[in-house]
């Protein structure tokens, strides 16, 4: 039995060994094949050296290029130097021959004239030049008489080339909006018992973000009948900015109200307005309605229109001058003739008298005619002026009240 384990025990140790070589040899073979393996090299840094030389030769080359062109424009310059001091050179030398060119005249003009046709009347005598002789002539005195100055009379003035009222031109309607909230701010314009004034600026801003033809009529009624100032001043602005002719009679209008905020406004926004007055004046003239147009010429009057537009009756621009003539027309169909007659007795510039006196001729109103007799009964028109005004109520037809 011993030997039987002996023998078992042997076995053992020579398997022991066995794979103590085993792991030994496998250990060994693998730390080989690791140290064997190369770890790759790091990656090489991007070389930009050729980028450098390439933007080093642009900016050389640039460079270059600069200079050569200040250069060149450099010696463009001195060139033409040169020539404009070789040109002046040049007329210093003919200014010189003709200097003495013309001493040369001066010694042999006698001989010449001794020498000449004695009866040439052109010889010994002195030949008149526009009529006067050389001996009265000044030595400043030009050859040529002078233009004389541009006659400012009535066949210059675009006002005497007119000859009648033309009808208004129509304008296209703005359009009709049923927008909800335009809907809900007109309702608050038009109510009569919403005394909450935040409530109806509130209106005013939203009516001013419709252009529209209900969105004006709204506006208008706050422009004209609302109680409080500045929400009247403020629908005015919001109608100028519009700048449609179907606000042009409220801001007129509005010309005429009792507060000064509301007349600053009017006038500031009829400044704005870019379309043809003139047919806006004509439009209200053309009304049947009597107290519309005795109203918009009472806002005239009161706004100051009138009184520019006299001195507008004699500009050389046609425009001007008829958007003034429509003016007055209006003045007259209205009987609002007051500063119209004024002007005739009063103005320093005659030709604004003749322009009012023109318009008249032209609108052939009774009432006017009727102004014009009782202004020449008063015998304070100049002279000419009066033989003028007695040729136009001949020329009307004056028929006694």
């Amino acid at each position: 039995m011993f030997e039987k384990n002996y023998l078992s025990w042997g076995r053992f140790l020579k398997l022991t060994a066995y794979l103590t070589a085993f792991v030994s040899a496998f250990s060994s073979e693998t730390a080989a094949q690791k140290s064997s393996v190369v770890p790759p090299p790091p990656p090489a840094a991007e070389d930009f050296t050729l980028y450098y030389v390439m933007l080093f030769a642009l900016l050389v080359g640039l460079a270059s290029a600069v200079m050569w062109f200040l250069k060149s424009k450099k010696v463009e310059k001195e060139a033409a130097i040169k020539a404009l001091e070789k040109s002046r050179d040049n007329r210093g030398n003919d200014s010189v021959d003709a200097d003495k060119e013309m001493e040369w005249l001066r010694k042999h003009r006698k001989v010449v004239g001794k020498k000449g046709n004695p009866k040439s009347p052109s010889v010994g005598k002195t030949i008149p030049v526009n009529g006067i002789s050389a001996k009265n002539m000044k030595p400043n005195q030009p050859s040529k008489p002078e233009p004389k100055a541009v006659d400012t009379t009535d066949t210059y003035l675009p006002i005497f080339a007119l000859r009648r009222l033309e009808l208004a031109r129509p304008f296209d309607d703005l359009p009709i909006s049923n927008d909800p909230s335009l809907m809900d701010a007109i309702e608050q314009t038009h109510d009569e018992m919403e005394e909450d004034s935040e409530v109806r600026e509130l209106a005013v801003r939203i009516l001013a973000a419709f252009k529209t033809r209900n969105s004006v009529e709204a506006l208008s009624q706050v422009a004209l009948y609302d109680l409080l100032a500045n929400l009247r001043s403020k629908s005015i602005s919001v109608l100028s900015e519009f700048d449609h002719e179907s606000v042009f009679e409220t801001i007129l209008l509005a010309c005429a109200d009792p507060t000064r905020e509301v007349r600053a406004a009017a006038a500031r926004g009829l400044t704005k307005l870019t379309f043809d007055r003139a047919d806006a004046w004509t439009r209200i003239g053309e009304s049947d309605e009597e107290g519309r147009v005795v109203q918009a010429a009472r806002a005239a009057v009161e706004s100051g229109f009138v009184d520019m537009s006299f001195d507008r009756l004699i500009h050389q621009d046609r425009k001007y001058a008829y958007e003034a003539f429509t003016l007055m027309a209006l003045l007259i169909k209205a009987g609002e003739t007051e500063k119209i007659f004024d002007a005739l007795e009063n103005h320093k510039n005659m030709n604004v008298r003749k322009a009012v006196l023109h318009i008249i001729k032209i609108t052939k109103d009774q009432k006017a005619v009727d102004g014009l007799v009782l202004l020449l009964g008063n015998g304070k028109l100049p002279i000419e002026f009066q033989e003028e005004v007695d040729k136009a109520i001949e020329q009307i037809g004056y028929v006694a009240a």
